[in-house]
C-alpha cells in the first residue's frame, strides 16, 4: 500500500519478519504494551578452591578456612563428608552470593556440635545453578609403595616421605613369613617427612623385628582428594566407633561418576577398606593351658607331644570377617606350616610338636581377609620332654 508521500507502510507481521531473531521476542511485547523479559542470569562457576590448612585441632577450638571464588551471584552450599562419604556438616546452606572471593570455617564439629574423630574430611561446593565441586570424583585415589622408609632403633622411630597426602598402611614381618604387626592402619598422613614410633617389637611384644634376618616393611598409601583436612586431637572417640554407632544412616553424597580418563589412575576396588574398618583383633590361645597353672618358666606354658590352639577374633570383627572369605595362616619361628583357606572362627586346630626340638617356640597366626585387612596374634610355646 503507497501514501501519498511515497513512504512503505508495512503490516505487523512484515515487521516482525524483518527483525533481527533476537529481536523478534522484546518487539512483540512492546507492541502488546508488555515489559520485556529479563535474560536469564548466568550460571555460577566456582574456581579457585583452597583450603587454609591441611590439618587442625578441633578439640583446642582450631578452625579450618575454606575459600573459593565465584564468577556470578548465586546460591551456595557447602557441606563436609567423612571419608566414607557420610555428611558430617552443612557449613553454608544456599545462602545467595555475590560474584567474587568468599571464605567459610569450619570447626571441626559435626551436626550436633560434637568434635569430629580422628580422620580425613572432604569439602564440596555447590551452585543452584548447577556447578559443584567434589574434589573425590577428579583427586586423589592413586596407589603407590614405599620402600626407602627409615628406622632408627636408638630413637624407636620410623621415617618415610610421602609425595602427597594419602591414606598409609605400614606392615612389619619376615619376607616369606608372617606378618607381626600393623604399625599404622589406613590412617590419614599429609605430604612430606612422616615420623612413625616403634618399639621394634611385634604385636604381642613377644618378637624382636630389629635386624631379624629377612625383616621387611610395606608401605601402601592412597592419595587423598584435594579440599581433605585431617582433623586430629580427639582421644576420646575412634572413627569406627563413631562410623557404626551414632554417624550410622547419616545422609550420603549423591553418587558422581569421574571422568573416564580417570580410570585408570584410581585404587582397584576393594584394596582399601572402609576408613572405618581395620586390622581384626586376633585372640590366640592355648585352651587346656591357659588357666591351668601351667605356664612354665617366665609364663611360658609347656607341652610334649601336642596341644590345642584356638584362634578368635572380637565380636564386632568377626561379623565382618564371616560376610566374606578369608584365610587363617599358621606359622612357627619364621615358617609357614598350615592354613585353612575360607576358614570359620573360633578355628580350633591340634598341633603336633614331635618335629620340633625342645625349647621356647614362637606360634603365630595371620587372619587375612580379602579387602586386604590382616590380623596378628603370636604365642610362645615351650616344649619339654
Amino acid at each position: 500500500m503507497q501514501t501519498g508521500d511515497d513512504t512503505t507502510v508495512r503490516r505487523p507481521s512484515q515487521l516482525l519478519g524483518s527483525a533481527r531473531p533476537g529481536l523478534i521476542v522484546p518487539l512483540l511485547l512492546s507492541l502488546l504494551g508488555l515489559p520485556a523479559l529479563a535474560s536469564p542470569a548466568p550460571a555460577a562457576e566456582i574456581s579457585a578452591v583452597h583450603l587454609g590448612a591441611a590439618t587442625f585441632n578441633p578439640s583446642l577450638g582450631q578452625e579450618v578456612a575454606l575459600s573459593y571464588t565465584l564468577s556470578a551471584a548465586d546460591r551456595v552450599w557447602v557441606r563436609v563428608y567423612d571419608p566414607d562419604d557420610g555428611l558430617v556438616r552443612t557449613v553454608l546452606d544456599g545462602e545467595r552470593q555475590e560474584a567474587g572471593s568468599h571464605e567459610v570455617r569450619w570447626d571441626g564439629r559435626d551436626w550436633n556440635g560434637q568434635v569430629v574423630p580422628n580422620e580425613a574430611y572432604t569439602f564440596t561446593v555447590e551452585t543452584g545453578s548447577g556447578d559443584v565441586f567434589d574434589p573425590t570424583i577428579t583427586t586423589g585415589g592413586e596407589v603407590g609403595d614405599l620402600t626407602d622408609a627409615h628406622f632408627d632403633q636408638s630413637a624407636g622411630t620410623m621415617t618415610y616421605r610421602l609425595p602427597a597426602a594419602a591414606r598409609v598402611l605400614v606392615r612389619l614381618g619376615v619376607r616369606n613369613g608372617p606378618m607381626y604387626k600393623t604399625l599404622v592402619d589406613w590412617k590419614p598422613r599429609v605430604a612430606g617427612s612422616i615420623t612413625e614410633y616403634w618399639d621394634g617389637r611385634d604385636e604381642d611384644g613377644l618378637v624382636e623385628l630389629w635386624g631379624k634376618p629377612g625383616f621387611s616393611a610395606l608401605i601402601t598409601y592412597v592419595t587423598l582428594p584435594d579440599g581433605t583436612v585431617i582433623a586430629y586431637g580427639n582421644g576420646g572417640e575412634p572413627y569406627r566407633a563413631f562410623k557404626l554407632g551414632r554417624a550410622a544412616g547419616r545422609p550420603e553424597k549423591p553418587e558422581r561418576e569421574p571422568p573416564d580418563d580417570r580410570a585408570a589412575a584410581l585404587r582397584p576396588e576393594g584394596l582399601v577398606p572402609p576408613a572405618w574398618g581395620r586390622a581384626p583383633r586376633v585372640d590366640l590361645s592355648f585352651p587346656k593351658l591357659d588357666g591351668n597353672g601351667n605356664d612354665g618358666s617366665g609364663g611360658v606354658p609347656s607341652a610334649s607331644d601336642e596341644v590345642a590352639v584356638r584362634v578368635a577374633v572380637a565380636p564386632e570383627d568377626r561379623e565382618l570377617l564371616m560376610r566374606e572369605q578369608f584365610e587363617i595362616i599358621l606359622y612357627v619361628d619364621d615358617v609357614f606350616f598350615a592354613e585353612a583357606e575360607r576358614g570359620y572362627l573360633p578355628f580350633n586346630y591340634r598341633w603336633e610338636l614331635a618335629q620340633l626340638p625342645e625349647g621356647d617356640h614362637v606360634l603365630t597366626v595371620n587372619v587375612a581377609s580379602f579387602h586386604g585387612q590382616v590380623g596378628v596374634a603370636s604365642r610362645k610355646l615351650r616344649i619339654e620332654r
